[in-house]
């Protein structure tokens, strides 16, 4: 198992016009996924998650309509090679496989990691709430 070590920003402040609190938004769904909360823009949510095992799984609850960008970004991560999404009404779609499935998703490598936006028909997709994997290639 590779280590992955990560600091994680916590802020107390993100996107000022979203009716619910973000923080209860998204929950860590695998034991080994950890989450911390980035301060963004109005109508943005912005965390990060950290994982040992190269499989981020994180649980969204249903998202306010006026939220208009998912930002996730995975410092430790070195080749995400699929990005999938169950939702709670029993869809599911493949986001990210190398290149983008789904209009609105973006992946970009930062020097530590990848950052991951989703906005537009992709954030449509998952809007209504359920599971994002991420999965990182590697060998071990």
């Amino acid at each position: 198992m590779r280590a992955v070590i990560v600091a994680l920003l916590l802020a107390g402040s993100l996107a000022g016009c979203m009716s619910s609190q973000p923080h209860t938004l998204v929950q860590s769904a695998f034991a080994d996924t950890h989450l911390g909360w980035q301060p963004a823009p109005e109508n943005q949510l912005a965390f990060s998650v950290a994982t040992a095992s190269g499989i981020a799984r994180v649980e969204l609850l249903q998202l306010p309509l006026d939220l208009e960008v998912l930002t996730l970004d995975m410092p430790g991560m070195e080749q995400v090679e699929g990005v999938q999404w169950a939702g709670t009404d029993g869809n599911h779609a493949l986001l990210y496989s190398g290149v983008p499935e789904a209009a609105g998703v973006t992946l970009e490598r930062r020097s530590h990691g990848f950052r991951l936006r989703i906005a537009g028909e992709a954030l449509d997709i998952v809007r209504a709430g359920g599971m994002l994997t991420v999965i990182d290639y590697y060998r071990g």
